[in-house]
């Protein structure tokens, strides 16, 4: 058993150099969102639990709410436009992937 207290308190990426198949981030408006990317295989779960979010996938612009659940699919070009000051993002994907990430 594995414990984490107090996680949505710790930014940034947990379990993602571990044998765990998932690891999970931890955003808020407080830090810098990443630039547009893509995973050439891995899906990317985005569930905002606070506040507002604005995410653009390939073309489409999403305005997320509290608790829309968006799931981003192997390909799909995606990056953080905007978020509110009280906007808490939890992130799930898989483990780390050798060279899975392509910056755009």
């Amino acid at each position: 058993m594995r414990i984490l207290r107090q996680l949505l308190k710790k930014e940034g990426w947990h379990f993602a150099e571990t044998d765990l198949p998932v690891q999970i981030g931890v955003k808020s408006a407080e830090t810098p969102f990443g630039g547009k990317h893509l995973h050439k295989t891995m899906v990317e779960y985005f569930l905002l639990l606070e506040g507002n979010l604005r995410l653009q996938v390939n073309d489409e612009i999403l305005e997320m709410e509290q608790g829309d659940l968006i799931l981003v699919e192997p390909g799909e070009a995606h990056q953080v436009l905007h978020g509110s000051p009280d906007a808490r993002l939890l992130l799930l994907m898989p483990t780390v992937v050798a060279n899975d990430k392509v910056k755009l």
